[in-house]
């Protein structure tokens, strides 16, 4: 666990300079609303929630909102932004590992959105005994093309390391089916892109290596990252294609929203 905290710590230094995701994020919160399903008043848990991509803006929406993440730095990023609000939101921060986290607590609503907190059958089981009502899982139908990932991962002779960090969608309805939970699937395209300085990217580099336990050189990662320097900086451009799952325990809106 401590590897894993010290590589989101890490990557949580520039959290706040990169890209939220926020039109991903404000794409999937219209899906769901457009399904009939408010967050106003419910008790919610966003399992690593990072730097409050959903969080924060679930708050927005009178969410009572947990927000749960491994790394402290990714939490004290959600609390300044919280604060810098101009408007009366309340986050209760959640310091824990999910893959070791036990609680009696349920929620109206649990969310986990392309996190590697779940990873393993066991995380998905605990997402859906922590929900009450309603639960919202958005992941990778197809992982992503990473333009600078990919060059990283060719310099190191690993491209079929190119894999899903986390829970893919398609293991995830399995979960559900297997546990005769009532489900709605929408996938949908998303492109951005991330401007690095050369120290930045190395660091990205590190990160995202180790995490596929492929042993950093760092000659070849300045060797591709030399290549693709112009301006001062590093450009790396992202595509896949994500689905965002909106699942019931509640029999009421079985024939309620989730109809594909």
């Amino acid at each position: 666990m401590s590897s894993h905290v010290a590589l989101w710590s890490r990557a949580s230094k520039h959290a706040l300079q990169q890209n939220d995701f926020s039109e991903d994020t404000d794409y999937i919160l219209n899906w769901i609303e457009n399904q009939g399903i408010g967050f106003e008043g419910y008790s919610l848990l966003d399992i690593g929630c990072g730097t409050g991509t959903f969080a924060l803006p679930l708050a927005l929406k009178k969410a009572h909102v947990t927000a749960l993440d491994l790394s402290c730095d990714m939490l004290k990023i959600v609390n300044e932004k919280s604060e810098a609000l101009d408007t009366e939101v309340s986050v209760r921060l959640q310091h824990a590992d999910w893959g070791a986290f036990t609680s009696e607590e349920t929620y109206d609503i649990v969310l986990a959105s392309m996190t590697p907190a779940l990873s393993t059958q066991r995380d998905i089981e605990a997402m859906l005994n922590a929900t009450r009502s309603l639960g919202i899982f958005v992941g990778w139908k197809k992982y992503r093309h990473n333009s600078l990932l990919d060059l990283l991962l060719i310099a190191h002779n690993a491209p079929e390391y190119h894999a899903n960090p986390s829970v893919e969608v398609k293991t995830f309805l399995h979960a559900l089916e297997k546990a005769s939970i009532a489900y709605n699937v929408h996938y949908f395209p998303s492109t951005y892109k991330r401007a690095y300085t050369f120290e930045q990217a190395k660091e990205y580099a590190y990160k995202q290596l180790i995490g596929y336990n492929i042993f950093p050189s760092e000659a070849k990662i300045n060797a591709v990252l030399n290549d693709l320097i112009e301006d001062n900086l590093i450009v790396s451009e992202n595509k896949s294609e994500k689905g965002v799952v909106l699942f019931s325990k509640c029999p009421l809106l079985h024939h309620f929203s989730l109809v594909c």
